[in-house]
């Protein structure tokens, strides 16, 4: 079961330090992008795991569950349908919250997404705020842990 996300507030008391930083999987097969992700949302207060396509995210998901996952669709090995297909498909992953972050502009890979039940839908190019509040909303509706 993935863990509670916390706050993302900048306190500097030793409570605040203590707290774990939510931790999102970016699945996104292009090497820059992975890494300005990663910079722009570490800068938000996440922690970031990478992969670089589908099998690679399907692998780092069943080895720690993140809070949240941002995928892309068009990926070489396992695109991100085949990767929805799966995680959603394992009861320790079926309600992690997944938000395709996509360059595809087709209206039908965005029902498709939905249809395979990604909690969001996001294209690129993105806008920065967007997408941190965006993953915000995402991390207070996920069911957190008993």
């Amino acid at each position: 079961m993935h863990r509670a996300a916390a706050p993302c507030g900048k306190g500097k008391d030793t409570a605040m330090s203590e707290v774990a930083k939510p931790r999102i999987l970016v699945v996104e097969d292009d090497p820059d992008l992975r890494t300005i992700l990663k910079l722009q949302l570490a800068s938000r207060g996440f922690e970031i795991t990478e992969a670089e396509n589908g099998a690679e995210g399907f692998r780092a998901i069943q080895a720690e569950v993140p809070d949240c996952v941002i995928l892309d669709l068009m990926m070489p090995v396992m695109d991100g349908f085949g990767f929805l297909k799966r995680v959603r498909s394992i009861m320790n992953t079926k309600d992690v919250p997944i938000l395709i972050l996509t360059a595809s502009e087709d209206e039908r890979n965005r029902v498709r997404g939905f249809q395979y039940q990604a909690d969001a839908y996001m294209s690129k190019p993105y806008d920065l705020e967007k997408l941190t509040v965006l993953v915000e909303k995402l991390l207070a509706r996920a069911p957190q842990p008993v």
